[in-house]
């Protein structure tokens, strides 16, 4: 319970700092993402978790980019009572959605082992997984063309 709250806590201060990198009022972010101010100031004080629908209204409104909107998003999942998918996948297929936890699951890695997960940001693009035991998964994602 009390790392739940301490993770709630992390979402807001994160949350905060974006919005005060931008330079927006709590009710001017609540305007561009089209929540209420109650909304913006609960979650910056970790007095409430949002949903990810609703946080990624907040990312986009903050206009963040891809990696940083993810990673907020990752951590609304991680909160979530209800939500299991980024709302920007919700189209995907099943079995683009089940891939990850597929290979972890190939790979012996039960949920309650991962620590982090991050987004590589280099050129290869890709996820690095590290677990409690601090093993590191890394999965590389490329895109070829069949000639």
């Amino acid at each position: 319970m009390v790392e739940n709250k301490n993770k709630i806590l992390k979402l807001g201060k994160s949350l905060k700092a974006f919005r005060k990198q931008k330079g927006f009022t709590q009710p001017e972010l609540a305007s561009l993402s089209g929540v209420s101010t109650s909304i913006v100031n609960d979650l910056e004080n970790g007095i409430r978790t949002a949903g990810c629908k609703t946080l990624n209204k907040i990312a986009h409104g903050l206009e963040l980019n891809d990696d940083d909107r993810f990673l907020l998003i990752l951590k609304a999942l991680e909160l979530s009572k209800r939500d299991f998918v980024i709302p920007d996948f919700s189209e995907f297929p099943p079995e683009i959605i089940n891939f990850l936890p597929y290979i972890l699951a190939k790979n012996g890695i039960k949920p309650d082992r991962v620590k982090n997960v991050e987004l590589i940001s280099d050129d290869k693009g890709g996820i690095q997984i590290t677990t409690t035991d601090d093993l590191t998964l890394s999965i590389e994602i490329k895109l070829t063309k069949k000639n």
